[in-house]
């Protein structure tokens, strides 16, 4: 939703602007304009897109949100006293149960009175539901919604449709609903005045108008047997004059051993989830509403295992939970949540791509103390967004997952642990990244050092550099951040340069409290920023794929950055990258040029010969004293499960399968492999862009997967023919791109590009953005 404002504030607003129409002084035809006016003025949940359909020769109109995808649908019946509404005055409550429930709401305009009283409704009802199971739609995956009146016309049809000996929905939701049309109930009188929309004049005169003198028991749900229904949950406000009926209906079915829920909210009007794109309340409700509904129709929950509880850990974590799949665990061996935000504590850790940008669309920053976020920040947003969506239970801290095997008959996942343990799953997510196993060099005679020797991935804190000559291994993009940290406390640091890195500088800044204030006050900023960067390596992305000469301005930046702070010429010569712009990773510092400029440091470009007790020989015989020895040489980014083996249909072990090269129909599935998901993997990692984004197109994709298994498909699996064509068009793609031109973690020994993808995020947001089920087998 886009905008929420104080509860007073909606109230007035309701008073002064809907309250009044509702007045039996207003003429029907007005009052139908008028409504339909106002709901074309409530915000609208992102995405959402609505089309006119028919439903049983009924007039509707179809509602969907970017999470709205089923398999289950939902038949909602607008309010309006059985006298006004539509679907254009509910349009914002369809789009918000769409959003809520994860369902296609298809908004029923049906008949209504005085010119088609009672059973006009009903009978229209009924077609749309008829229509609905006549094009294929399970009746249990029906959710039947209404709000107010047309929460009356939906209890009427479940007792019409379980009288007939008719399949029912599978469930039901009932907003403030108007089942009384005596009006009766005490609190008729007790909320009169209280309630800020409904005045009970309004409701006699429009009682009268559906009923046309009809008497018929269609028109007593409360006084009707309640029993057989299918579950029911209701909402209304505490100061709605209808709020009895709620009461009444709910104490009815649970009188009869039925399965209802009610949920008053203090404070609330009639049908205060109408307002739910401006009041925080509402749209908690409706989600409320919303998930129990999605929760009743999924016929299987999955169980399903995430390995791993970085970004993609964490982020399908908060997708399964929003789909109501809590039987989720998320397997982690370390002692709490990151992944390598939580493993990297070296001096600088920090990110390289602006932070706005590397976050989840659905969970904006708060914590950013930069432009570019130092690793505690990240590391404190993984952990809010952990908490705020309720993984924590989910947790299972210090397991790690050592082997996966596909039980054919059973099709369940069999995990086990390191402690041991064997556990099951329907489901199976590796999101392990690319970037967890560190790469140490073997170097000869590294045993015998005297010294402290560790990975930048594994800091060792306990270690004091003041006064230490330190010997660092790499210049990778670690190493670019850690030497200028810690340039100014080591008596002498050594870089053992084995292939020299392109930079371009970082347009690094502090966030005060002004700019954190903004952009809290004005969520926009934020968006903004996301746009912009979001571009700007976009633009980057064409240069190293198909657009060569976009990369143009990489090399100039560079250029400039050396020119202006390396005044040595054999320094700079020593520093000259010897491969195209862009083969190999481009790095992001302002700062790592200074730190080899500075006197006490030594770039060295010769090979390393071997370790001895007191340094490192270099093959032209000289020995450089050390103290320390730190690793920045990067990560072992080929093994996109390791340690974990896995074994798919006939045993078949995944890294075997993989022997000519890591290969997956759009880095996610595997042919042989059923019900495994994976979360960065082969050919996703961008050279230009944020991962981040890469891993919530894969995450919406691989929920749309499981969404298929919650919905009774046992096993899905990605057809070898649909695998093979996308690998020879990603493989073919690449064929030009700049990383051919040079060896780089992105490739793998035989110098398969095993790790980037050939396109922009926008691309690989677009062929995710819907699961390709014709390329799956399911069963």
């Amino acid at each position: 939703m886009h905008l929420t404002l104080p509860r007073p504030v909606v109230r007035a607003l309701v008073r002064a602007t809907v309250a009044p129409v509702l007045s039996p002084r207003i003429p029907v035809g007005a009052q139908r304009r008028l409504l339909d006016l106002s709901g074309r003025v409530l915000p609208l949940p992102r995405g959402t897109r609505n089309t006119s359909s028919s439903l049983g020769g009924v007039p509707s109109v179809r509602v969907t949100t970017a999470e709205s995808t089923g398999p289950h649908v939902v038949l909602f019946l607008h309010g309006g006293g059985y006298t006004t509404g539509s679907p254009a005055s509910h349009l914002g409550l369809g789009a918000g149960l769409a959003e809520a429930s994860g369902a296609p709401v298809h908004l029923l305009h049906y008949r209504r009175a005085p010119e088609h009283p009672y059973p006009a409704a009903v009978d229209d009802a009924h077609a749309a539901f008829h229509a609905l199971v006549e094009a294929g739609q399970v009746p249990q995956r029906i959710v039947l919604a209404g709000d107010s009146a047309g929460a009356g016309i939906a209890v009427a049809l479940l007792l019409r449709l379980r009288d007939a000996g008719e399949e029912l929905p599978g469930t039901v939701g009932l907003i403030s609903p108007w089942l009384d049309l005596d009006l009766t109930d005490p609190a008729v009188a007790a909320n009169t005045g209280r309630d800020a929309m409904l005045d009970p004049r309004w409701l006699r005169r429009a009682a009268v108008a559906y009923r046309a003198g009809s008497d018929s028991p269609g028109l007593r749900p409360l006084e009707a047997d309640l029993s057989r229904l299918p579950p029911l949950h209701v909402v209304a406000g505490a100061d709605e004059i209808l709020v009895g009926d709620a009461e009444r209906l709910v104490r009815g079915v649970a009188a009869v051993g039925g399965r209802a829920d009610l949920h008053v909210a203090p404070g609330m009007w009639h049908d205060h989830l109408v307002f739910a794109g401006l009041l925080g309340q509402a749209a908690a409700d409706l989600r409320a509403l919303g998930a129990a509904l999605r929760a009743d129709v999924v016929a299987r929950r999955p169980r399903v295992a995430v390995v791993g509880t970085g970004f993609g850990g964490i982020g399908m974590g908060a997708a399964l939970r929003a789909d109501g799949l809590t039987d989720t665990t998320l397997f982690e061996k370390a002692d709490g949540v990151g992944g390598v935000w939580r493993d990297n504590t070296y001096p600088g850790a920090a990110c390289d791509v602006p932070s706005h940008l590397y976050s989840y669309s659905f969970a904006p920053g708060r914590e950013w103390s930069r432009r570019f976020a130092p690793q505690p920040d990240i590391l404190r947003y993984l952990r809010r967004v952990t908490a705020e969506h309720g993984l924590e239970p989910d947790l299972r801290l210090y397991t790690e997952i050592t082997e996966a095997r596909f039980d054919e008959e059973r099709a369940v996942w069999r995990l086990a642990t390191g402690a041991g343990e064997t556990v099951e799953a329907d489901a199976l997510v590796s999101a392990c990244g690319q970037l967890s196993r560190p790469a140490e060099p073997d170097l000869p005679g590294l045993p015998s050092f005297r010294g402290p020797v560790f990975h930048s991935a594994r800091w060792d804190h306990d270690v004091d550099l003041r006064g230490k000559r330190v010997a660092v291994v790499g210049t990778g993009a670690s190493a670019i951040q850690f030497v200028p940290a810690i340039a100014d406390e080591v008596a002498a640091l050594t870089v053992f340069q084995r292939s020299a890195p392109y930079l371009i500088p970082k347009p690094d800044r502090r966030y005060g409290p002004r700019a954190l204030a903004l952009f809290q006050r004005f969520p926009m900023w934020r968006t903004v920023s996301r746009g912009f960067w979001g571009a700007f390596f976009e633009f980057g992305a064409l240069g190293l794929t198909s657009v060569r000469a976009a990369a143009t301005p990489f090399r100039l930046a560079y250029a400039a950055l050396v020119r202006a702070q390396l005044p040595d010429p054999e320094l700079r010569a020593r520093v000259e990258p010897d491969y195209p712009v862009g083969c190999k990773r481009i790095l992001i510092s302002s700062d790592w040029f200074r730190a080899l400029a500075k006197p006490h440091v030594d770039v060295e470009t010769a090979a390393i010969a071997e370790v001895t007790p007191d340094g490192i020989r270099t093959a032209d015989g000289v020995l450089h004293p050390a103290d320390v020895i730190v690793f920045g040489t990067g990560f072992r980014t080929n093994d996109f499960l390791a340690p974990m083996k896995v074994f798919g249909r006939g045993g078949v072990e995944l890294s075997e399968q993989w022997r000519d090269g890591a290969r997956a129909h759009l880095g996610i599935t595997v042919p042989g492999f059923p019900n495994l998901f994976l979360l960065y993997g082969p050919n996703t990692n961008v050279g230009s862009g944020s991962i981040v984004h890469m891993l919530e197109c894969q995450i919406r994709y691989v929920r749309e997967g499981i969404r298929r298994l919650a919905a009774g498909v046992r096993t899905l699996e990605v057809r070898e023919d649909a695998a093979t064509d996308y690998d020879v068009e990603i493989q073919d793609r690449l064929t030009g791109s700049v990383w051919t031109e040079c060896s780089s973690w992105y490739r793998d020994a035989e110098g398969r590009i095993v790790n980037n993808w050939p396109g922009t995020m926008t691309e690989y947001r677009r062929r995710t953005r819907t699961f390709d089920a014709d390329n799956y087998r399911a069963e």
